[in-house]
């Protein structure tokens, strides 16, 4: 939908942002950067409506418009953006619905990190576009003649409701403050970007034996077969896990581990928001387009992509990530433990 022309008039951007945890957190920066480089202007930011949690307290955010990919989510964005003239929609990161979306606002033109093209629809390509996806959306806002930003830092706070929920629990368990509790994060949205299950197995029995730590399994609902089966090859030693947890209530537990274990998903970017010390593991994906940028507390352990091109997620079998050995996830864990 065009924009009416309007003119001596702070600036108006959409941020949309209708994809996952981690697409939510590494958009955060960019938004800084924009609010930062234009403080008069109306930043409205469409989320997806199980991540607006993470936007909690953000000052760089005037409005969140939550959101689903349905007719009748887009029929409230409808009515909610109504009467605003977008001077610009800037796209971090959306799947195809972005076309559906496009048609319920009024702008002036569009970009996007994926660098979609349509001259119909004013969505305009990047000329040059970086690889890491934090860089991506931080061009987005350098394009609209925003500022240069080498910023990196993810804003992300948690509830003090939330923090008061995981101190408690926390005390439920019989995990005191003296205790070092690792999480681990054992599932990801995409089944292809998980590491064996078995390895994750072997790296919490010898950290338990070898550092007594506590370990903390950070699984949703829908993650009870792989507790099951975590639990059959763990033996008799406890572990903790709290599957009905909300997101801010993930968070907050997170926040209290000195370190955390992560395939390349969501919660690992929480870590890196929360300065939580970080191994994150990658194949097929990259470290260098998702993973941790300009944080020093984690260790990135990358292999080498076995497949051309990878069947990402078709694929039947993701014995890509076997490369990653126990034996060096546990050395990593030692550079963060020992002397701790």
């Amino acid at each position: 939908m065009k924009r009416s022309g309007k003119k001596n008039r702070p600036k108006r951007f959409l941020v949309v942002s209708t994809t996952g945890i981690g697409d939510t957190l590494m958009g955060t920066p960019a938004l800084r950067a924009l609010k930062l480089s234009f403080p008069d202007s109306q930043v409205d930011l469409l989320v997806k409506s199980p991540s607006a949690g993470l936007l909690y307290g953000n000052p760089y955010v005037d409005r969140i418009l939550r959101y689903r990919n349905n007719p009748f989510s887009r029929g409230l964005l409808f009515l909610k953006a109504y009467g605003t003239d977008y001077d610009h929609i800037l796209v971090f990161h959306a799947n195809e619905d972005l076309w559906k979306i496009l048609r319920m606002v009024r702008y002036g033109d569009c970009y996007n990190r994926q660098n979609y093209a349509d001259p119909a629809r004013r969505v305009i390509r990047l000329d040059s576009i970086p690889r890491h996806s934090i860089q991506k959306r931080l061009a987005l806002v350098e394009k609209v003649g925003g500022e240069n930003s080498k910023d990196y830092r993810y804003d992300y706070l948690i509830p003090p409701s939330e923090i008061h929920w995981a101190e408690e629990k926390l005390k439920e368990w019989g995990i005191s403050p003296k205790d070092r509790m690792v999480g681990i994060q054992l599932g990801a949205a995409d089944a292809f970007k998980r590491w064996p299950l078995e390895s994750f197995v072997r790296v919490a029995k010898y950290l338990r034996t070898h550092h007594g730590v506590k370990i903390y399994l950070n699984v949703s609902a829908r993650e009870q077969d792989l507790v099951d089966h975590f639990a059959r090859d763990f033996g008799d030693a406890p572990f903790f896990h709290s599957p009905k947890g909300s997101l801010s209530q993930s968070a907050a537990l997170i926040k209290n581990c000195r370190l955390f274990i992560s395939n390349d998903t969501g919660p690992m970017h929480m870590a890196v928001g929360l300065g939580v010390p970080l191994i994150g593991l990658f194949c097929p994906t990259s470290s260098e387009m998702t993973g941790p940028l300009g944080y020093s507390g984690a260790i990135a352990i990358q292999k080498a992509i076995p497949c051309s091109p990878c069947r990402v997620r078709d694929c039947p079998d993701n014995f890509c990530l076997r490369q990653i050995s126990v034996e060096e996830v546990c050395q990593a864990a030692e550079k963060f433990l020992v002397g701790d």
